[in-house]
């Protein structure tokens, strides 16, 4: 195409001239051309030697969790890219150093992925870098964002992305060169597919083998999908009359296509019709592809006896066999899927005209109840009680393992609320140690900066579907279960195979927002009774504490000074900086740690010049060891930011306040509770600098931020009214202060009590 070769040769100047978006509508092919992209890429690799560019591609995939976000597709594109070279890129060995220094030793979301991704891509010679489905990734205006700015930062990286026409990616690309994949223009790479596919049909007469291909190419309508249906399905003909018959009562459209193969599916046994059913259900509602170990399990489950039956097990082959043309197999990663989301969108999302034949073909599927029956084998996956005590699970032996821990709340909370499946949820909570065991197993499978707002997210899933029953909820317990989780990873030997490592600073982190959820629950005391309990059965006889402990004095550091007990907060933390000291280097992170922390409370307690020594000697450390863009020097830039604020000095604690901010927009993302809190640090800049139109006006954003990511009845966001009203009196607007103050009292009485302190 004229659109292609302009892309891949041309020399012109402007970022627009690297970068092709081809677009086109579901089933037309897109995937399959993406593929011929990357091989013809990849053979004028080949063939030059390592004059051509690297080729650098990633697939997102909606039914997939790891590869539809930001941080997947760029880990991917990195590492392809690596793996290119024949020597280690210097941007990868200093961020395997940074990684290595917080006791990681592969690549998560804490190392800044795409700042990484321009630093690699900018130490190449060249490179072209190709996304596919671009639509079915979640984010989709920051994936945007970052590959056009690395694209027009770095001259030597060309970019292909490829989508359906959605109004939000046509926005974003308005001014990106376009290749738009008409019928029209599809139709001549579909006969070339046909006249290769017919080959391999079972009739051996060429005159019938060109009749199909005539007959397919003109039903098909430049759809490929269309194309490849039809000759999948012809693959079962068993005569030449039979496939005569097949061709011809092939409906046109790719609705149609699936509404025929369902309907022969109809007709099998009603065994097989059975599994056919149970199975597509299964492999359309998981939350990732299944392997299929994980499908085998997931099939031998017995609903009636609620119980995993390995003997009832189906052989692969079967499952292959009926579900043919309607699943995609892999046998590289041994995973099932749907052949195309179009499939999906009709078992799930097609008109209620449409329901009654689903009904009369035995294949009606009521997403609900799949939901219900994921959650129903995940619980008692959960439950069973070898594998609910262990951390490190043998996934021989429980195949599920690894998907029930990680997506047992999401089924459950879209299950419709079941007394039974009451029971088995209790069944697998009624022990503290299960549910901190299952919170930790969690915590080491997961490559994300701050999980305890993901972790606090499940559990409200759950508690949400738990309130459908009006039962009663302790959401402390669930707060405790975190802390149990984090008190255990003293106990796992470093490293664990398979599982990755949790830094200090990580732990600290989930410490701070733990305060946070304790102090809203009316919980603090408790969340400060369980660390004094780890703090003094990790001492030794004569009360000393380890280097491996010292993590506990700064937690009860932190949640004494939420306490208002800032001596003793202060106390706390210098007798871990004197542990340490004992026995860590001068600038080790944890150190920092330490430091920062003892700089927090000499600004509570009004020693802001201090306050400003302390964080400013961690600042210096950390510059010397790490890029601007780490999530330590954030940390410590926001701890000086307020101290500055605190003596008077506004205008230089904007200046840090944003630079956190943006770094936090492009690492976190704009409605990441730290990226919230980092505009609150902003807005009572604007307040002292007397901006107060501008402070009103990211206050409002900040709540009505929260509100969409935190809930309409979170504490944070009814704090933030709170804020919004007392900056509206400072402007003179006393009725709109009455009204934002009246309101967010309203909910906080309803949900912290009358006597609650924030009240």
């Amino acid at each position: 195409r004229p659109e292609f070769r302009h892309w891949l040769t041309n020399h012109e100047q402007g970022s627009f001239s690297r970068i092709l978006w081809i677009h086109g509508p579901p089933g037309v092919g897109k995937s399959v051309l993406c593929g011929t992209v990357i091989e013809y890429l990849q053979d004028r690799q080949a063939k030059s030697e390592g004059e051509e560019p690297t080729v650098a591609y990633f697939y997102c995939d909606s039914s997939f969790t790891t590869k539809r976000t930001p941080f997947d597709i760029c880990k991917t594109l990195i590492l392809q890219l690596q793996s290119q070279c024949q020597e280690p890129l210097p941007a990868l060995q200093t961020a395997y150093r940074n990684a290595a220094l917080h006791s990681r030793s592969h690549i998560s979301d804490a190392d800044d992925v795409f700042s990484l991704f321009r630093r690699v891509t900018a130490q190449l010679k060249s490179s072209y870098i190709v996304v596919d489905g671009l639509d079915e990734c979640t984010d989709i205006p920051n994936v945007i964002r970052w590959l056009l700015d690395a694209t027009s930062s770095i001259c030597s990286l060309r970019l292909i992305m490829i989508s359906r026409d959605t109004l939000e990616i046509r926005k974003a690309l308005t001014e990106s060169p376009s290749l738009d994949l008409t019928a029209d223009s599809m139709k001549p790479d579909i006969n070339i597919y046909l006249s290769r596919a017919v080959l391999s049909l079972p009739c051996d007469t060429q005159q019938m083998k060109e009749h199909v291909l005539d007959v397919v190419s003109r039903k098909a309508d430049g759809m490929f999908l269309f194309a490849v249906l039809s000759l999948q399905t012809l693959q079962q003909a068993n005569s030449i009359d039979d496939t005569l018959e097949m061709v011809e009562s092939t409906p046109r459209g790719v609705y149609n296509m699936y509404r025929m193969i369902l309907e022969k599916l109809s007709t099998e046994s009603c065994r097989r019709r059975s599994l056919a059913h149970k199975a597509l259900g299964v492999i359309s509602t998981s939350t990732r592809p299944l392997t299929w170990p994980e499908l085998k399990t997931a099939l031998s489950w017995d609903t009636s006896q609620q119980v995993f039956r390995p003997t009832n097990a189906p052989f692969k082959e079967v499952i292959l066999a009926i579900l043919c043309p309607l699943i995609e197999y892999r046998a590289e990663t041994d995973t099932f899927r749907l052949v195309h989301l179009s499939l999906y969108e009709y078992l799930f999302n097609e008109p209620k005209q449409h329901q009654t034949y689903h009904e009369e073909a035995h294949f009606s599927f009521n997403a609900n109840d799949i939901q219900a029956e994921l959650a129903d084998m995940s619980l008692a996956q959960m439950a069973n009680d070898h594998f609910s005590r262990s951390i490190n699970v043998d996934g021989d032996q429980y195949p599920f393992a690894l998907y029930a821990t990680k997506y047992w709340c999401h089924h459950l909370s879209l299950s419709p609320h079941d007394p039974k499946r009451y029971r088995k949820y209790s069944a697998f909570t009624a022990n503290p140690d299960r549910r901190s065991t299952w919170i930790l197993r969690w915590l080491l499978s997961e490559d994300m900066s701050f999980p305890l707002q993901q972790i606090v997210k499940l559990q409200r899933l759950v508690q949400d579907w738990l309130g459908k029953a009006s039962t009663n909820i302790d959401s402390v317990d669930s707060l405790c279960d975190i802390q149990r989780a984090l008190f255990r990873l003293d106990e796992l030997p470093q490293p664990i195979p398979g599982l990755r490592m949790i830094s200090n600073f990580e732990r600290l982190v989930c410490v701070r927002d733990l305060a946070r959820e304790f102090t809203s629950a009316g919980k603090l005391d408790e969340g400060v009774r369980m660390f004094e309990d780890a703090l003094y059965h990790a001492g030794t006889e004569d009360g000393s504490i380890g280097l491996g402990s010292c993590w506990l004095l700064n937690s009860l550091g932190i949640l004494y000074d939420q306490q208002g007990k800032t001596a003793l907060a202060k106390e706390t933390q210098q007798r871990a900086l004197v542990c340490q000291q004992q026995s860590l280097d001068p600038g080790d992170v944890d150190i920092v740690l330490t430091l920062n922390e003892l700089g927090r409370l000499a600004r509570h307690l009004g020693h802001h010049e201090e306050a400003e020594s302390l964080h400013r000697n961690a600042l210096d450390i950390l510059e010397n060891r790490f890029k601007d863009t780490d999530l330590h020097i954030t940390w410590t830039k926001s701890a000086l930011g307020r101290s500055l604020l605190k003596q008077g000095r506004p205008s230089e604690a904007l200046l840090l306040h944003q630079q956190v901010l943006r770094v936090e927009v492009e690492r976190l993302g704009k409605d990441h509770p730290h990226t919230l809190w980092t505009m609150s640090d902003i807005v009572r800049c604007f307040r002292d600098l007397s901006r107060l139109d501008c402070a009103i006006n990211m206050q409002q954003e900040i709540v009505d931020r929260s509100d969409l990511v935190l809930g309409s009845k979170n504490p944070d966001k009814l704090w933030a009214m709170n804020s919004l009203g007392l900056l509206f009196d400072m402007a003179g607007n006393a009725t709109m202060a009455m009204s934002v103050q009246e309101s967010a009292y309203k909910d906080q009485v309803e949900i912290l009590g009358e006597n609650h302190p924030h009240c």
